[in-house]
């Protein structure tokens, strides 16, 4: 097991947890548009965390399944406790069902290079439909230092990877409410 799967399940996740709290509201606009242009009506998150993007959906659509995976017990407690469908799973594709819309915020940018690949490819497979990543952007792999540590955090040219993956690329955009963050919408084809 990969020491950066330890260092989230951990401390170091939880305290994530604490310092990162966010008024999910105003991610409604975004999630909103995202649901428009898709038409989802299931939704998994990779990396939940507290559940944040997932109450954010569900507030405004109450009839559209969401579900949520993260490693880290802290944050799946909050968001079982928001009454969510969450899943503590490394493997995600043990989350019952596939989904039409599956995506991630901000949790490619933690994964390994030798596993970001594998990782999206998991994340392909387990759509419907479409793919969504909301994530830093570069247009080469750059490590950027996080929280003392050197090797946790890229910038990526993922829209360029989940395109080489096969993956049409549908929109892409710059959402408030997410750290700088670029949203890549991909259709399968």
């Amino acid at each position: 097991m990969s020491n950066g799967i330890e260092l989230w399940r951990g401390e170091f996740g939880d305290e994530y947890t604490k310092r990162n709290q966010v008024n999910w509201v105003k991610r409604c606009p975004f999630w909103n548009d995202i649901l428009v242009a898709t038409g989802a009506r299931s939704v998994l998150e990779v990396g939940c965390n507290a559940g944040w993007n997932l109450s954010a959906i569900k507030y405004p659509y109450p009839n559209v399944r969401v579900a949520g995976t993260d490693i880290n017990e802290a944050a799946l407690a909050q968001a079982h406790a928001a009454g969510l469908e969450v899943y503590n799973c490394l493997d995600f594709r043990a989350v019952p069902g596939k989904f039409e819309l599956v995506f991630t915020a901000g949790v490619l940018i933690h994964i390994e290079p030798q596993h970001v690949r594998e990782v999206m490819a998991s994340i392909i497979d387990k759509s419907y439909r479409w793919v969504l990543a909301v994530e830093y952007e570069d247009a080469y792999e750059t490590a950027i230092p996080y929280r003392g540590h050197d090797d946790k955090c890229w910038k990526r040219p993922y829209g360029k990877l989940y395109e080489d993956m096969g993956l049409k690329l549908v929109e892409k955009s710059y959402p408030a409410g997410f750290d700088n963050c670029t949203a890549w919408l991909f259709e399968k084809e």
